[in-house]
């Protein structure tokens, strides 16, 4: 009696939803039962026994030996190994799309071909000679020489050109992400010290080296200044990975010695490219008035600084925060427009002025992406790390494809390895003496000092400019320079990289201090609750 008496719900649609999908199961199950069972009458071996036998000889040993292989310490992992598989397939793909297209062009005989083969090359032996312990960019870089120097790839007519316009890409994108990486919470604090790192060695490093080559190498003033302007910035690409790994173990972390050289260097880097474009622009410039050519670099600075702050205002709300491809959005905004304060800049004669507003931009740009919810800051930062994965070893490539070690004249390889010594011997006392203002040690301080000379990414980025631009209007006496200055430009690299990132993780451990002691997560919580509003104000 009760039973009938209960009430039970009406059914609802997703009751006989499930109910006519079961239904539809059941009957697909039987009528898959009753054809297995025709097929098993109708042939001599059921398909089930041989799908246990191939499982059993092939599938289960199969992974089995592929799991222990990418379980082994010295092997790649599982997923670095399907990762490398898909970049594979998409690298042949993407070459077959293009060899279909232009034909022979894109051929193993082409030199497209060649340029994309030197940039899958370059990534190869950046891969390798990292398990050393040393930059990538210099596996990178060798590759570029050695295949060069045996003839492989030699570039000629229009791919020069089109070296040239990869390597301001490259220079574009190095640009944008050292505005991304600008903190000015970090630079207002430790804005004193900063300014006198970027500036003093630098300016002593540019001195010293247009005194030298200009005295042993007889280049002329001008040109020994574009050539120190050239050497005088840090490489990022070397510095902060070397630092980063000496903070996660706790070295210079209470003193903010890692920040200092990261917020450092992105100055220096700023102002060594802006005044090798002003010098650039003096020596290259087509007009002849010396009022033109003295204007020339103030208005260059003046022409990035206000583009930059206008369109970094301008990306700050376009496109709208709330749209959901806002990141890519934003990426790709800033990547053309990157580009485009290159190349632009160079059409109108005003090389100081692209290099500049492409890292005034980003900075100015991204300082207004951070909300509460959602950093778009670091979300932009990682798609530009993806591209410059993609055109470091290009532009690294293509540069070692300039250095032919048979016509290489000794002399010049002697005085310019001279000249470079001495220079950072300059840069590294200045750094020491510019360093005592603050409540740094004396092992500080020369630590600061020795991790404030490699020289890798910018060198790479715009050594080659000037005989870009020598050759475009054929003078020979430009040409001859110019390849002066890529040579020791390509020194520098050779030498310091490998130096640099050597002695910042040797003397990391011995003349900082390591933080032994944890803080507490409650104090962390208040730092950042006590930063949050300057954060919120600033961006």
């Amino acid at each position: 009696m009760e039973n009938k008496n209960t009430s039970h719900p009406a059914p609802t649609e997703y009751d006989v939803l499930n109910v006519a999908t079961l239904n539809s199961t059941n009957s697909l199950e039987y009528e898959n039962t009753s054809r297995t069972e025709d097929s098993v009458e109708s042939t001599e071996e059921p398909p089930s026994r041989l799908k246990r036998w191939i499982c059993c000889c092939c599938g289960e040993r199969c992974e089995r030996f592929w799991h222990a292989v990418t379980s082994h310490p010295l092997c790649p992992s599982n997923q670095a190994v399907t990762r490398l598989l898909t970049l594979v397939v998409l690298g042949l793909t993407l070459w077959g799309s293009i060899y279909s297209t232009v034909g022979t062009m894109a051929g193993p005989q082409g030199q497209m071909f060649k340029i994309g083969f030197l940039g899958v090359a370059s990534h190869f032996a950046g891969w390798l000679i990292s398990f050393v312990g040393l930059p990538p960019l210099l596996g990178m870089l060798l590759m570029g020489i050695l295949l060069r120097n045996v003839e492989f790839i030699i570039l000629s007519g229009h791919f020069m050109e089109v070296a040239a316009d990869l390597r301001q890409m490259s220079l574009a994108i190095i640009l944008i992400r050292a505005g991304l990486g600008l903190d000015p919470v970090a630079l207002r604090r430790l804005g004193g010290m900063v300014t006198r790192l970027a500036v003093a060695p630098s300016l002593a490093e540019v001195i010293f080296i247009a005194i030298m080559t200009h005295f042993l190498l007889g280049l002329p003033w001008v040109w020994g200044f574009l050539l120190g302007s050239v050497l005088a910035a840090v490489s990022p690409a070397v510095v902060i990975p070397c630092l980063f790994s000496l903070e996660d173990r706790g070295y210079g972390k209470s003193k903010g010695i890692p920040t200092l050289v990261i917020a450092a260097a992105s100055f220096d880097d700023i102002i060594a490219i802006s005044a090798f474009g002003i010098v650039i622009s003096l020596i290259f410039t087509a007009h002849s008035t010396l009022a033109m050519l003295i204007l020339r670099g103030p208005l260059g600075i003046l022409f990035g600084m206000v583009g930059g702050i206008g369109i970094g205002i301008f990306l700050r709300y376009v496109p709208n925060k709330d749209d959901p491809r806002v990141t890519m959005f934003r990426t790709i905004l800033l990547a053309f427009l990157g580009a485009f304060f290159m190349f632009g800049s160079e059409a109108v004669d005003y090389e100081g002025a692209g290099p500049l507003g492409a890292i005034v931009t980003a900075f100015v740009a991204s300082n207004g992406w951070k909300t509460k919810t959602f950093d778009g800051k670091a979300a932009v930062a990682d798609n530009f790390l993806v591209l410059w994965s993609v055109f470091q070893p290009v532009l690294f490539g293509l540069i070692g494809t300039e250095i032919n070690l048979f016509i290489l004249d000794p002399v010049t390889v002697g005085i310019g390895i001279a000249s470079l010594f001495v220079a950072l011997a300059a840069r590294i006392v200045t750094s020491v003496l510019v360093a005592a203002g603050g409540n740094l040690t004396w092992k500080e301080k020369l630590f600061v000092a020795f991790a404030w000379f490699p020289k890798a990414t910018v060198q790479a980025a715009i050594g080659p400019i000037a005989l870009d631009n020598a050759r475009e209007i054929g003078n020979e006496e430009y040409i001859s320079y110019a390849s002066k200055v890529l040579i020791v430009a390509v020194l520098g690299i050779l030498i310091t990289a490998p130096a640099g990132a050597s002695l910042i993780t040797f003397l990391g451990p011995r003349l900082l201090r390591k933080e032994t002691t944890a803080k507490n997560p409650t104090d962390e919580n208040v730092e950042r609750a006590e930063e949050a509003p300057e954060n919120e104000t600033i961006h």
